[in-house]
């Protein structure tokens, strides 16, 4: 009988434990930004863009653990869209800081300003107004996109 008692409370608490686990919400990043970058290639082949795509999504993945997706798509025959997210707004600034002179991809990014011609961006989300400042020393066409409701899934 005593055997038969412990198996019960054992199952219960087994079944308990289980229970709680469904019910974990899922995890949401509630500031993450967004970017879409429209680009045209810099005299480059269709392969060396595709290649140089590869190869710089990579680096992303493993240099910028904040970046929560970064897709290149073909558009027109000599264009390229970039969609780019972002845990945060502090995720951006990191990568620019990366990319910039004397940061961890400096090189890299040089190699992307060899592919590819920016001829806008587009960012969606709540951005600061210091963040607009710095990316307005830049000189690139941008246009910000304010949030009115969402939500972003892990």
């Amino acid at each position: 009988m005593k055997k038969l008692i412990i198996i019960a409370i054992v199952s219960i608490l087994i079944s308990c434990n289980q229970s709680e686990l469904k019910n974990e919400s899922p995890k949401f990043h509630e500031n993450e930004k967004e970017s879409v970058v429209y680009m045209t290639s810099n005299n480059k082949s269709e392969n060396e863009i595709n290649d140089f795509c590869i190869y710089y999504q990579n680096k992303l993945k493993e240099k910028e653990s904040d970046v929560l997706a970064w897709k290149f798509f073909k558009s027109e025959s000599n264009k390229i869209t970039l969609i780019e997210r972002y845990k945060n707004e502090d995720a951006i600034l990191n990568h620019i800081k990366n990319i910039s002179k004397g940061g961890l991809m400096e090189q890299d990014f040089g190699k992307f300003v060899d592919h590819f011609i920016i001829d806008s961006i587009e960012y969606y989300g709540n951005l600061s107004t210091d963040f607009k400042e710095t990316l307005s020393a830049f000189g690139l066409t941008i246009n910000y996109n304010p949030n009115i409701a969402g939500f972003s899934r892990n």
